[in-house]
């Protein structure tokens, strides 16, 4: 599977990355690394907003669409939707920086490419140090799973639902 999306990204995301734009990234926006607090809701549902953020030692240098990339990854990881999942973080981020037609073209890649990244170190810090697995390999425990649902469902089925997942935040009909 890596060695598949690698090829893919080499083949497809690599030649556009001119058209991404730049910005410094967080790099590990997780669950425990985002502060959230309780504000008045439009529904009956519970709401929350982001009130901060954690952790700043994997900024870097690189673009918006990595940053949502890497959000989608871990909540992928903490969902009961995975896939779904991914069209509810597009949503928010777009709500404040509206991805290009050239980024939301390789959203797709860059989250089976940040899988593979997280997958793979993963192991490899483990095999240096076993003594610390438990956290290692938490993106392990459904990572590998997750990524191969996203390569059998296709680019195409996965993005379908996350785009119209994050469309229908505009007309006020989120799924």
């Amino acid at each position: 599977m890596v060695e598949r999306v690698i090829r893919l990204f080499k083949n497809e995301v690599t030649a556009k990355l001119s058209h991404f734009r730049e910005c410094i990234n967080h790099g590990d926006l997780n669950d425990h690394n985002i502060l959230v607090e309780p504000c008045e809701p439009a529904s009956g549902d519970p709401a929350f907003r982001v009130s901060g953020i954690l952790d700043f030692e994997d900024m870097s240098y690189g673009c918006y669409v990595f940053e949502v990339a890497i959000a989608i990854m871990y909540m992928m990881i903490e969902s009961r939707d995975p896939v779904g999942v991914g069209g509810h973080v597009l949503a928010g981020f777009e709500s404040v920086v509206p991805l290009t037609p050239a980024e939301r073209g390789a959203l797709f890649l860059l989250v089976c490419g940040r899988f593979c990244q997280s997958l793979v170190m993963a192991a490899h810090s483990c095999r240096l140090h076993p003594e610390n697995a438990e956290y290692l390999m938490i993106t392990a425990k459904t990572g590998w799973r997750h990524l191969q649902r996203m390569l059998a469902l296709g680019r195409a089925a996965v993005e379908e639902t996350w785009f119209r997942t994050a469309r229908s935040y505009g007309s006020g009909d989120s799924v």
